[in-house]
């Protein structure tokens, strides 16, 4: 009995201290909104569409098929023209490779009944991809389009059976189909058509492949330095259907995209393409892709009192960092691809030319969660504040949540935008939506001035203002607990200031990740569950060899899903236990590859009550054993 005492101790210890390691459990990214692409060395690839390199096999891949989201957080999916959706919709399979020239090799295989295009707008098969451009001056890269594709646009000559697709973009021509070399050096691709012809609906076809290069160096990336590069790219496949019978009853388009689905715009999100060195076709297990933020948890703190003041205990240690206009060293400590996703705007006003800003916006944000509440503050810096009814003069910080269970029209999740400012008479006043939520209960704000601050007194000169929030979660589509503790969030910055002679006034926008709802990126953050102690620092945790997630839906009746990670492949086995250390069930899941993996628990033979579990995975080639975290779910009939 006591052997057994102990083990529900210690159990109950993981779980209860540490909450089970959570910062080390994070629903992996890879294949999310972010993938490895292998390294071939100097092996070279022919852009013939046949990906009959022994490479391509060892290639990582994205399924990406209509109806079903490619990967966290904003891919989605639509019909064009509200047509109704047919038999034959995308199901295609996308692979990532780089080389030691520093080329980024893509192949599209789209299996597809009727492949070919036209001249009108979407009415074409094809490939629409954006690149951001890092070799630009601009403070936020600008999105490059990639456009391979069956759209005849500006061709007055009948679409022949058997034609190839077009190149449209910076490296191809919008109104021909001729290319200089440069061109080709920068952008390259071959095609092979599956059972058939490309234009010609007479007989089905079974679909198309699609090999692809990039040269990197040009948009200001080198996969080849030894700590490697992050590309950023989204890209869509069109799917348009029977549109060379010229019969609109059955023509029909679609298109189903990874993160966002346009070429020439920062919208939604942007893919991150990994690539190093030694992560080759050879290497093995890919690294882990971590998350780019850690959110800690207050569950230990005592409630944050909403009054504009941080001198609550949890602020000390929530996650902090700053907001800047025109300070590039501030954006180059975000993490991830934050330097390039976040920037500023300076609008124009009124046909006034853009005076200097002479106050920079600065504030330092801070977020943490606690239970099923989002607190953030945030601490701005201004000599001026003032309050308008003009957006592009506003003083404000303002809040942009990703919603986790509604979609748009283009089955993308929904984003929330809250924010808080001054009105017009100089009092602290909701924005956006922030007033809705306000007044359905789901969140609380304060706003406090600091020092002699005045509203909208240019005879002084001011300090700045603090904002502090509270916020359900669950009003966002987050289950109680919080599933899997995701969360995509962006904040913006706006500093308007006001002088005797109008000429001298400016606005100012600075975010971090994301500007407003539209774009231009969402940080991966994970809000962690293990607990901060009183008084003391966080204790960083060391990543376990199997990632654990959340068991899904926890509380459960009589099915749940287990979700893991493992390092490597091997022989995996599942032990559930009961409140007494009692094995009660053990899952045998075979031999399985490194990666993302899944398995059913069926508890209909169970009591209702609490029950622990941990994964396990042998290593064939020694015989050791590696096992996850407890984690602890709920049982309830």
């Amino acid at each position: 009995m006591r052997s057994v005492t102990k083990f529900v101790m210690s159990a109950l210890a993981v779980w209860l201290v540490l909450t089970t390691l959570a910062w080390a459990q994070m629903l992996s990214r890879h294949g999310e909104d972010a993938i490895w692409a292998r390294s071939v060395g100097s092996e070279t690839i022919t852009l013939d569409g046949n990906l009959d390199e022994a490479v391509w096999s060892q290639a990582e891949s994205l399924h990406v098929a209509y109806g079903t989201r490619t990967g966290l957080p904003t891919s989605g999916w639509r019909a064009e023209f509200q047509e109704a959706v047919y038999f034959d919709q995308t199901n295609a399979t996308v692979k990532f490779l780089v080389d030691s020239n520093n080329q980024l090799y893509l192949s599209f295989y789209c299996p597809d009944s009727s492949v070919g295009g036209s001249q009108d707008w979407a009415r074409w098969d094809g490939v629409l991809m954006s690149v951001k451009d890092r070799a630009s001056d601009s403070r936020t890269t600008p999105a490059i389009e990639y456009f391979y594709t069956y759209w005849y646009i500006n061709i007055d000559s009948l679409i022949t059976a058997g034609a190839e697709p077009r190149f449209i973009g910076r490296f191809g021509n919008f109104g021909d189909t001729t290319r200089t070399q440069e061109q080709r050096d920068a952008w390259d691709a071959g095609f092979r058509v599956i059972g058939g012809v490309s234009n010609d609906d007479t007989t089905p076809d079974e679909g198309y492949v699609i090999e692809m290069r990039l040269d990197l160096g040009v948009l200001g990336y080198d996969v080849t330095d030894a700590d490697g590069d992050i590309v950023e790219l989204n890209f869509s496949i069109w799917d348009c259907d029977w549109v060379s019978t010229g019969d609109p009853t059955r023509t029909a388009t679609s298109r189903t995209d990874w993160q966002s689905p346009w070429g020439n715009a920062n919208l939604h999100n942007v893919g991150r393409v990994m690539a190093r060195p030694d992560v080759t076709v050879n290497s093995g297990a890919l690294p882990e892709i971590a998350a780019d933020i850690r959110l800690p948890n207050g569950a230990n703190y005592a409630d944050a009192v909403i009054d504009g003041d941080l001198n609550d205990d949890a602020w000390s240690t929530a996650y902090s960092f700053n907001l800047a206009f025109d300070d590039s060293l501030v954006r180059a400590a975000y993490p991830g691809v934050g330097p390039w996703r976040s920037g500023q705007f300076q609008p124009e006003l009124e046909g006034n030319p853009r005076p200097p800003v002479l106050d920079p916006g600065f504030a330092n944000v801070k977020a943490y969660f606690k239970g099923d509440y989002l607190y953030l503050a945030a601490d701005v810096n201004d000599q001026l504040v003032q309050g308008t009814n003009a957006f592009d003069r506003l003083d404000m910080i303002r809040f942009i949540v990703m919603d986790r269970d509604s979609v748009d029209s283009d089955n993308r999740p929904v984003t929330w935008v809250f924010g808080a400012t001054f009105d017009s008479v100089g009092t602290a006043a909701a924005y956006d939506v922030l007033p809705v939520m306000v007044n359905d209960g789901a969140a609380e704000f304060a706003v406090s001035l600091k020092g002699a601050t005045t509203v909208n007194d240019n005879t002084d000169i001011d300090e700045g203002y603090v904002v502090e929030m509270k916020v359900d979660l669950k009003y966002f589509g987050y289950q109680a607990g919080l599933g899997d503790h995701l969360l995509y969030m962006g904040v913006m910055l706006a500093d308007g200031d006001s002088f005797d002679n109008p000429l001298n006034d400016y606005g100012s926008r600075t975010w971090f990740f994301r500007e407003n709802s539209g774009g231009p990126a969402f940080p991966w953050i994970y809000m962690d569950e293990t607990l901060t102690a009183i008084d003391d620092e966080p204790t960083p945790v060391v990543a376990n060899s199997i990632l654990l997630s959340e068991n899904y839906p926890n509380p459960f009746n009589p099915t749940t899903t287990l979700r893991y990670t493992l390092p490597f492949a091997g022989d995996v086995s599942v032990s559930v236990f009961n409140i007494l250390g009692q094995e009660v069930a053990n899952l045998n899941g075979g031999k399985q590859a490194g990666g993302v993996h899944t398995l059913n628990f069926d508890a209909s033979i169970l009591a209702s009550g609490v029950y622990f579990y941990h994964v396990q995975v042998v290593n064939p080639a020694n015989g050791n054993a590696v096992v996850s975290r407890t984690a602890k779910m709920t049982l309830v009939k």
